[in-house]
Formats: structure tokens, C-alpha cells, sequence
């Protein structure tokens, strides 16, 4: 006994794909609406990374500016936040 015998929800997919895979117009719309969310889950998830790249970006910039207004150097600043030790030293020209 194979799964769509054994599960209703199984069953009714499986009636499903006959149906959308025995006219060619219903195969067409269904693979047009599979590739629309399939582009449209990407662009999404490629935005939010890139809000989250910057989200981190910004979070560590904050962080060097408060380590250097507790006067630690820009070399210690740099190696704590992972950012360059020339935006260190601009961040620290900007009289933070």
C-alpha cells in the first residue's frame, strides 16, 4: 500500500497534479504561478539579508563609537567590531 492510498491529504495532491497534468493550459498557469513565487521569495529573501547586512553594519559602528568615547584605541576598536582601522580612525575624526 503506497502513502496516497494511506493519507487523505496525500490522496487529494496526488488528484491534484492528475488533473493540472493532463491539460496542457492548467500545467502552463500552474508552473507560471510556481516560478512567480519562486521569484518573488527570492527577491524577498535577498532584501532582508541585505537589511540585515546593514542592520549589522550600523550595530557595529555604534559599538566602535561608544568604545571610543570610553577611550580605547582605534587598533582595539578595530579588532573588536571587525571593521577597518581606517573607519576607526574616521569614526574617531568625527569626535565621536
Amino acid at each position: 500500500m503506497n502513502a496516497a492510498q494511506t493519507r487523505p491529504a496525500i490522496n487529494e495532491a496526488w488528484g491534484v497534479i492528475k488533473i493540472l497534468s493532463g491539460d496542457e493550459r492548467n500545467r502552463a498557469l500552474a508552473e507560471a504561478r510556481e516560478k512567480a513565487r519562486m521569484d518573488l521569495d527570492s527577491y524577498l529573501g535577498d532584501a532582508r539579508y541585505e537589511g540585515r547586512q546593514e542592520g549589522l553594519q550600523e550595530g557595529k559602528l555604534e559599538v566602535a563609537r561608544n568604545l571610543l568615547r570610553e577611550k580605547m584605541s582605534p587598533d582595539t576598536v578595530a579588532k573588536v567590531t571587525g571593521l577597518s582601522l581606517d573607519e576607526i580612525k574616521r569614526l574617531a575624526s568625527e569626535n565621536v
